[in-house]
């Protein structure tokens, strides 16, 4: 576990459409490992890289996102997004969350598959020195190999990181870029719109909460 005297912050933002079990065991996983502080779930109002036709209201997602982190002291839910509507872009995001906490060291969260696309992203390359990355995977990719991460790594990017670890790279400005494995739990959000469309039981999937709250107002039934 890496441990600091400095405020260490996490920023995990998603869609969550709705929040499940998968979204919170990586958020709780990540929390660890970094020691962070609170790590904060920011529902988006509109994400630019998400087809979806079936996205509820950003505030009915932020109040999911409210009831299903209940419990978990280290988990807060960010409104940041959904208040701000439009499109979404996480270099706002995370100049707000540098706004908001000053001399914080800040962890933005994203998924393997964001980061395999992080080049078509708002301000890019430029926001790796605002906040610290963690690339998470579920697949069992082995972020320890570097024949498989070095041409993964944008044209615009190759000449600002330095090797340090098997898991992490340091940027020029500071910041560091982590890979890190979670645990695979095979859940996602469309799959727990497929069940509620089929009828069929949530438990398990995503916290009771949730569960009681999409069925009382019909979310995602066709």
């Amino acid at each position: 576990m890496v441990r600091s005297e400095s405020r260490r912050i996490g920023i995990l933002g998603g869609t969550f459409n709705p929040i499940h079990f998968g979204h919170l065991r990586v958020a709780e996983e990540v929390r660890q490992r970094f020691a962070l502080e609170k790590l904060f779930l920011v529902p988006s109002a509109r994400p630019p890289h998400k087809g979806e036709t079936e996205i509820v209201a950003a505030s009915e997602r932020l109040l999911m996102v409210r009831k299903a982190r209940r419990g978990n002291p280290f988990l807060r839910a960010s409104a940041f997004e959904c208040c701000r509507g439009g499109t979404s872009y996480s270099v706002a995001t995370i100049k707000y969350f540098k706004k908001r906490f000053p001399g914080a060291e800040l962890y933005f969260v994203i998924g393997w598959d964001a980061w395999c696309e992080i080049s078509t992203w708002r301000a890019f390359p430029g926001f790796f020195g605002l906040a610290n990355f963690i690339v998470i995977s579920r697949s069992g990719f082995d972020s320890g190999r570097d024949d498989l991460l070095a041409p993964l790594f944008p044209f615009a990017l190759k000449g600002e990181f330095c090797y340090e670890t098997k898991e992490s790279y340091r940027h020029i400005s500071g910041c560091r870029l982590h890979f890190m494995a979670v645990t695979r739990l095979d859940i996602s959000s469309s799959m727990v719109r497929e069940e509620i469309a089929a009828g069929r039981s949530l438990r398990y999937l995503v916290p009771d909460r949730v569960a009681d709250y999409i069925l009382e107002n019909g979310f995602y039934i066709k």
